[in-house]
């Protein structure tokens, strides 16, 4: 009888281990067809975006965006992306490239932030979080800093309507006490489909 309890164990352990039921979450590959993806790796976990619950009294939020300049100039694009469902390992992150439909393809090295995006942001290429911390059980603000890593855009297609690259670096408290380093970062987007 013990036997028949120890077996039943170990199989119930390996179906929970492998089963396709079970979640894990895994970045997504790494292409380019404008799949409209995006992942990268926090503190060891896994980031991606997470759209927010729809409900009578709300629409919900869409967890990625990508937009640029709204004077039409084209001087930098961004990307935002959002978990809207519990902000770990990260609640938000913007990737802000400057100049990206004059440059296309090719290497866009992070500089430092001043925290804020758009029109209100500096005008050079940078990357700023807010990572979630369980120490403090709360979000801090982290940011690129000079030569702290880069993106690289891999393909630029069909009037930046395709948009598809990686990055990865490291991030700098807001106080400069404390850095995260971001791994696999990866995106392939389709703008003619990405919802608004």
């Amino acid at each position: 009888m013990k036997y028949c309890i120890s077996l039943l164990f170990a199989f119930l352990l390996s179906c929970t281990k492998d089963s396709p039921n079970s979640f894990t979450a895994q970045l997504p590959p790494e292409t380019q067809t404008g799949a409209n993806t995006f992942g990268c790796i926090i503190n060891g976990q896994v980031f991606y975006p997470r759209d927010g619950t729809s409900s009578i009294f709300s629409p919900g939020g869409k967890g990625l965006k990508f937009w640029g300049d709204p004077s039409g100039n084209r001087q930098y694009n961004e990307f935002e992306i959002f978990n809207l469902q519990d902000g770990m390992p990260c609640s938000r992150m913007v990737i802000h490239m400057q100049n990206l439909h004059q440059i296309q393809l090719g290497e866009y090295i992070w500089q430092p932030s001043n925290f804020q995006n758009s029109i209100d942001g500096l005008m050079q290429n940078y990357v700023f979080a807010e990572i979630y911390d369980a120490a403090s059980n709360s979000l801090n603000h982290y940011s690129s800093y000079e030569n702290s890593d880069k993106v690289t855009i891999t393909k630029y297609a069909n009037d930046n309507t395709i948009i598809s690259g990686n990055f990865s670096g490291k991030l700098r408290l807001i106080n400069g006490t404390k850095e995260v380093e971001i791994l696999g970062g990866r995106f392939d987007i389709n703008k003619a489909t990405l919802p608004l």
